[in-house]
């Protein structure tokens, strides 16, 4: 069965809204320069990781996916402490967000 556009938005949206309150506590965690926020950013990319598989399921193989990828999950998960592997997770939340809104109009709306 073909996926309609609500069903991808249904079934995206969880993610988002989880990513949304987790961006904005690691951007707390820097702001108040307590150090230690990888434990943050290492949540931050499991739920990347479970919107993949949730993807995966939506579309198989031809699921939307960022330029670059797995090198820059690499990044992330190996740079955890890192301000920059916060704001490379970041980019890929929103790169990612971009491809399935694209991807998604190629399906009908109910």
């Amino acid at each position: 069965m073909m996926p309609s556009r609500k069903s991808i938005d249904q079934a995206v949206s969880p993610f988002y809204e989880d990513w949304a309150a987790l961006s904005q506590a690691i951007n707390a965690c820097f702001g108040e320069g307590t150090g230690d926020c990888r434990k943050l950013i290492a949540e931050g990319w499991q739920l990347y990781e479970a919107l993949k598989q949730a993807l995966h399921g939506l579309f198989g193989d031809s699921a939307p996916c960022p330029l670059n990828e797995g090198e820059r999950l690499a990044f992330v998960k190996n740079s955890r402490s890192a301000h920059a592997a916060s704001r490379q997770l970041e980019q890929l939340f929103g790169e990612l967000k971009k491809k399935i809104a694209r991807t998604k109009i190629s399906y009908p709306a109910e």
